[in-house]
């Protein structure tokens, strides 16, 4: 910190390291044959160089982050803390060339209201055993040739594959403010996907995905087998099912779907980060206006809190003990009757959010950004399934329309779109039968949309997203009072020519 200095250029006045020592294990398997099995260990490091003051410093400016360094993967004193010093002196140049870039850049402009770089977290100093990642790599071979060979059975799904993914990491890092963290952490996932082809060559897409801390916890076998044949059976009903044209009226997302769409309208307004220098407004995507105002119905209540790993008996993946700025996260009031209290923060302050609320995190190199831990979305007027389906029949009659759509299920999509859904249904309303539909997608769908959510669930199901920083979404089922779907326009490809080698052989 004294000794840091280039020329007469400000000196840091704060510094972070962190640090990963990560052991992997990947495996991957295809129609019964092992595609890839892969064991890595790797070690690296990130530093936070931070020159000027927490009012005016070398970040929200661009890439204000100076990067990272492989470790070596032998205790080994002196090569370590040379990798880490190369680091810090690359960081340090980096943060003073930006600091000036941006003090220029504020002489040219005229900005009211900017809120500080950098925001004060008390000190931590928390130590844990390194957990140790073992498993029998021979044996889930062998299983994951057997799950992968059930798709044998299936001759009507054109690709399928079977990952396993298992792995402990332990987790240094240490500031110049005091902090001192060593904390470990060890689980497992399996994924197993399959796609087909509709004759008229729309292609369809399922997944299934286990969590677990260790590999002895995930299904049996057996379990998994089942579950194959039930996501391929889905599957191939859905490729005959027919295409919905179009469609505007009520829509009832079942309990899991509704995790996904309150990722997509909610996932990134709730969470405070600064407007980037430079941005132009564009990458003002939070909802920090609309704070202290209406933005759900009176009875909804939100809360995020990555404190508890477990509901139910069910993991939660988006569950941490402290962010990557080494901070122990709160649990946070979001919403409350409605009304919108207050947003997730990292140590970035903003406009209306000064401190934080322990919720930094970063993927891999990037700086620590405000993001969703584990959000528990309820409804004080929260009604059995059966009701809300006749809820959901109610308002279609209501327009007078002949059936209603219910969706099962959702695809991941991107950040802030709603995505397509996997499997939904026409629920007609003389009689309350459902028919399978395929091939329509969400015309855009705004977080004001949820202020016409008209009732919901009172049973709550976890939504894992795994995608960037994993998140875990604790919703009940929602229904909107008026959606719009269309038909996919889409050029799709030809179905094979030839028959899969599945098909002639059985």
């Amino acid at each position: 910190m004294n000794q840091l200095q280039l020329d007469d250029l400000p000196k840091p006045y704060f510094i972070q390291y962190s640090a990963q020592d990560r052991h992997t294990v990947t495996l991957q398997a295809a129609y019964g044959g092992i595609v890839s099995s892969d064991d890595d260990h790797v070690r690296f490091a990130t530093s936070r160089v931070r020159v000027g003051s927490p009012t005016l410093d070398n970040t929200n400016l661009g890439r204000g982050y100076g990067g990272g360094t492989s470790l070596p993967l032998t205790d080994d004193y002196t090569a370590t803390r040379h990798a880490v010093w190369h680091m810090t002196d690359n960081d340090y140049k980096f943060a003073v060339e930006v600091l000036t870039r941006k003090q220029a850049y504020l002489r040219q402009k005229k900005i009211e209201d900017r809120p500080d770089d950098f925001s004060t977290a008390t000190p931590i100093q928390h130590v844990e055993p390194s957990d140790e990642f073992k498993v029998d790599r021979k044996a889930w071979e062998q299983r994951l040739r057997i799950w992968s060979k059930r798709f044998q059975d299936h001759p009507a799904i054109q690709d399928a594959d079977v990952t396993f993914y298992g792995g402990s990491v332990t987790e240094w890092i240490v500031n110049s403010e005091g902090t001192r963290l060593r904390t470990s952490d060890s689980g497992v996932y399996v994924r197993i996907e399959a796609e087909l082809q509709a004759d008229d060559g729309m292609p369809l897409a399922d997944s299934l995905m286990y969590l677990a801390l260790q590999a002895d916890k995930l299904p049996s076998t057996e379990e998994v087998l089942a579950d194959i044949d039930k996501m391929c059976h889905k599957l191939v009903s859905l490729s005959k099912a027919p295409v919905l044209e179009q469609y505007t009226g009520p829509v009832l997302f079942d309990a899991p779907a509704a995790g996904r769409a309150f990722q997509a309208l909610l996932g990134e307004g709730l969470c405070a980060r600064p407007q980037p220098l430079g941005s132009g407004g564009e990458a003002d995507t939070n909802l920090e206006k609309k704070i202290g105002r209406r933005i759900l119905p009176k009875s909804f209540q939100v809360h995020d809190d990555p404190g508890p790993e477990w509901l139910d008996g069910e993991l939660l993946a988006g569950s941490y003990a402290f962010d990557d700025e080494g901070v122990k996260p709160k649990r946070v009031s979001l919403i409350e009757n409605g009304k919108l209290m207050t947003l997730l923060a990292s140590r970035a302050p903003t406009k209306k959010i000064k401190a934080t609320t322990g919720h930094g995190r970063s993927r891999g190199f990037g700086d620590a950004r405000a993001s969703i831990g584990c959000l528990y979305v309820s409804d004080k007027l929260g009604m059995p399934q059966d009701q809300l389906k006749e809820e959901l029949l109610e308002a279609a009659r209501d327009e007078d329309l002949p059936f209603a759509l219910r969706v099962a299920s959702m695809d991941p999509g991107g950040s802030g779109d709603l995505g397509d859904p996997v499997y939904a249904y026409k629920v007609f309303t003389e009689d309350g039968h459902e028919e399978l539909v395929r091939g329509l997608h969400f015309l855009p769908v705004e977080t004001r949309s949820l202020r016409h959510i008209v009732a919901a669930g009172t049973a709550r199901e976890i939504y894992n997203a795994t995608a960037g920083n994993t998140a875990s979404f604790i919703t009940p089922a929602i229904l909107f009072e008026e959606l719009e779907l269309a038909k996919i326009e889409r050029e799709f490809d030809r179905l094979p020519i030839l028959e899969s080698p599945i098909q002639r052989t059985n």
